[in-house]
């Protein structure tokens, strides 16, 4: 039978809610941090904000800027302030929250079709690879994907944002990667969960898209990518 990606010699894997349960751990997080915000404007008797308001605005800021791609978590709690109509927080408050967020959310556990889809790939002598964003101030993401339990399976890690390289959706991390492989992007196929950082920018850099839409919530996914998928364990028929 033959084999949609046939040319494909790299597969390139983002890695929160690609290859671990980012989300999950991040809800968790954002809980925390709301919580202590909270506390905080009690205690400096700033406002009187119940914990639903001061949620519903952390978590709808903090999911506007990560989809305009900020990660810098402290940038998060400031906007989120704003938003509530607080001033005059010290940017060292801002680092405790952000050390907390992290605390909690890099507790990720790996999907276990990732695990299973990975040393499928290694058995069949891919060249591998992982092209993610940075954290941002505060956080540490080289320190995160090196506690994966199959990080030694990695042949190229580009972390965009950091050592000089652009972020995604720059194209940047993707061309790169390709030169760290010794391929050309026809013969890559990038995978991940986010339809414009992950699928559109690696697509524009030439590359082959998967996205992996594991909530099914992506409105017309196959206009970001080549294929979509429920589960990494499908792609197997693929590759």
């Amino acid at each position: 039978m033959s084999r949609p990606f046939s040319a494909a010699k790299a597969v390139f894997f983002d890695y929160d809610n690609t290859l671990v349960d980012f989300q999950s751990s991040s809800i968790k997080a954002l809980d925390k941090v709301s919580a202590e915000i909270r506390d905080y404007l009690i205690d400096e008797a700033k406002e009187d904000i119940s914990l639903s308001k001061i949620k519903q605005v952390v978590f709808d800021t903090s999911n506007k800027l990560d989809e305009e791609g900020v990660v810098d978590r402290n940038t998060w709690w400031s906007s989120s302030l704003d938003a509530l109509g607080i001033k005059g927080v010290d940017r060292s408050q801002f680092y405790d929250w952000t050390n907390l967020y992290w605390s909690i959310a890099s507790q990720s556990e790996p999907f276990p079709d990732a695990l299973q889809f990975l040393d499928y790939l290694v058995n069949k002598r891919y060249v591998i690879g992982m092209i993610t964003n940075s954290d941002g101030e505060g956080g540490n993401k080289k320190k995160r994907i090196s506690k994966f339990p199959l990080y030694n399976v990695f042949n190229v890690v580009i972390i965009g944002g950091e050592d000089g390289i652009k972020p995604k959706p720059n194209i940047d991390p993707f061309i790169i990667a390709c030169e760290k492989a010794s391929l050309s992007p026809d013969k890559c196929v990038m995978i991940g969960d986010d339809p414009v950082k992950d699928c559109l920018a690696s697509k524009k850099a030439g590359y082959n898209a998967i996205l992996v839409d594991r909530s099914n919530k992506v409105k017309f996914p196959e206009l970001y990518a080549d294929f979509v998928t429920y589960k990494l364990v499908d792609l197997e028929e693929l590759l």
